[in-house]
Order: structure tokens, then sequence, then C-alpha cells
């Protein structure tokens, strides 16, 4: 049997790849250094109220984009005048009635830190004190002048939906309030209609046998986490919780369904139920792109 022989000079080759190799991953580790910094001094100087300091940290152009949704609440601030205004204000609110953030860097987990370039994008969670997920954080970064900087931040709080938190305006009506079950829309998944004081009203109409599940998946636990209140016209439904119990609604029964939820249909369904309208729409949002999904997968196998 013939010996394998390295040449020097394969060897040679060999040990500046792995050089190289060595290289790009120590400077992975210190710009993901620079970056987890750089998140960490936006949020203690936030917390502190130090409005010059925490400018610091951000690309200042019309670039700059903040964007936070929750169940309670959301808003969107393009550009950096109107960022830094109103974070300004906001500040000198908490200053003026002695209100000071806290939040601890052991609550935040980063999931992924991307770097292509001079661009950066990086997804955190901050987890309550029971470990639960209190927000989700997307940054987009850009280095300038060799420091990474803050372009853009979307924070959505998944705790105001895990709890059913909801708010609701009860003067904000539409002309007409009272529809026939028949004269539903019929452009959603779940025929509904929006703006009923804060809050949707919808119609479930489902054959004995199915099953929420798969619409479910990709929602937080596989579960939905907005609360409904309703009755049950006809039928029965089964529904589980995240807590291992369950329970069953049938026809001629009002109901309420506390977050954390799945189900099937146990007998041939019509219910009528009510939600917190955010909460609702970001749900049958999630549904439509799940059906849209499962009918590409179907025309695909055909």
């Amino acid at each position: 049997m013939k010996k394998k022989i390295i040449s020097i000079g394969s060897l040679g080759t060999l040990v500046i790849v792995l050089l190289g190799i060595l290289f790009i991953n120590a400077g992975n580790k210190d710009e993901n250094k620079a970056i987890i910094s750089l998140l960490e001094n936006e949020r203690k100087t936030y917390c502190d109220n130090d409005f010059e300091a925490y400018a610091k940290n951000w690309i200042q152009n019309e670039q700059a984009l903040f964007m936070y949704a929750s169940m309670e609440d959301h808003f969107s601030m393009q550009g950096w005048d109107l960022i830094s205004e109103t974070m300004t204000q906001h500040m000198d609110f908490k200053i003026e009635n002695n209100i000071k953030t806290v939040e601890n860097p052991e609550d935040f987990e980063y999931h992924n830190i991307l770097v292509d370039g001079n661009m950066a994008w990086v997804n955190v969670s901050q987890y309550d004190a029971d470990k639960s997920v209190k927000d989700r954080r997307a940054y987009v970064l850009k280095k300038e002048n060799n420091d990474w900087k803050i372009l853009n931040i979307n924070l959505f709080g998944t705790e105001s939906y895990a709890e059913g938190k909801f708010v609701v305006n009860a003067n904000n009506a539409p002309e007409k309030t009272h529809v026939h079950l028949d004269d539903f829309p019929k452009d959603k998944v779940f025929p509904m209609i929006e703006g009923w004081g804060g809050m949707c009203v919808d119609i479930n109409n489902a054959p004995a046998g199915t099953e929420f599940s798969p619409l479910l998946e990709g929602l937080e636990n596989d579960h939905c986490q907005v609360p409904h209140w309703g009755y049950v016209v006809e039928g029965a439904i089964r529904m589980d919780y995240e807590d291992g119990t369950s329970e069953v609604f049938r026809a001629g029964e009002a109901f309420y369904m506390k977050p954390g939820h799945t189900g099937g249909v146990l007998e041939n369904l019509l219910l009528v139920s009510f939600g917190p309208e955010e909460g609702i729409q970001h749900l049958v949002d999630h549904f439509e792109k799940k059906v849209a999904a499962m009918q590409a997968e179907q025309t695909t196998q055909n």
C-alpha cells in the first residue's frame, strides 16, 4: 500500500486556511460583542432617562425607524427627528414624575445575530421573572465610522397577548350596529365585523371533526392567545388549554375561551364569538397566511 505524502507546500496551505478560519471566527465574536454592547447601552441609557447618551446609539437620519405593537397600543416613528422629539418628551415625563425604568441584562436572550458587511440584523427576547416572554425585539444595525449604530427597532409586546390584556373604545362604533348572521361579510377565513367599540364579532361555522391546531401552528406555543366570549348556536366544540385542562361548549351555552387554547369540533358547529379587535385581526391574518400556504401545497401536490 502506498503511503500518502503531504508536501510542505500543501501543509503550509492547510495552515493558512485554518488560520484564516480562526481569524474569521474571532472577527465574528468581536462583532457580536460590539453589537450586544451597543444594544445593552441603548437599553441602559433609556432606563437612565439620559437622552444625550441614548441618541448616540442611533443612526440619525430619515431612515431611522422605531415601531411598537402590543394588544394595548401600537405606533410607528419614522425618521430621527420624530424619534428624538418623542423620546425627549417621554424621558422628561419620566424625570418629572420620578419614574425609573429597570431592565436586567440577564433577562435578554440573543437568538440570532447576522452580520453582512456594514449591516447587521439581531433578534432578541426579553423574559419576565417567571421566564415567560415579555417582548420580542428585532433590530437593524448599520456600521458608521467603524461603530455599530441602530437603524431600526421593531418591538412586539407579547406579554399583553399572553395575559389576555386588551383595550377597547366603547365610543368607536359604526353607524350600523346590528347585522343578521346571514349578512356577515364572507371575504375572510372567519366572517367577521370589526370596530364595534374596539371589539370584533365573528362566526365559526365548521363540520364535526375539524381540528384547529394546524391553523394555530406558528403562534405562541402553537395556541391561540386571544380571549373569546360568545354563544354556541348549534353543535359542540372542545377546548384544550395550555395548562392541560379541557372543556366542551354545547348548543345553548354562553362561553369564555381563556388565552392559550386550541381544540376541535365535536358536532357540526355554529357559534358567534367576540374578542378584542387588535388581537382578533392578528389571529385572522395568521389564519389567512396558513390557509394560503395549505392551498398552495395542495396545488403543488396535484
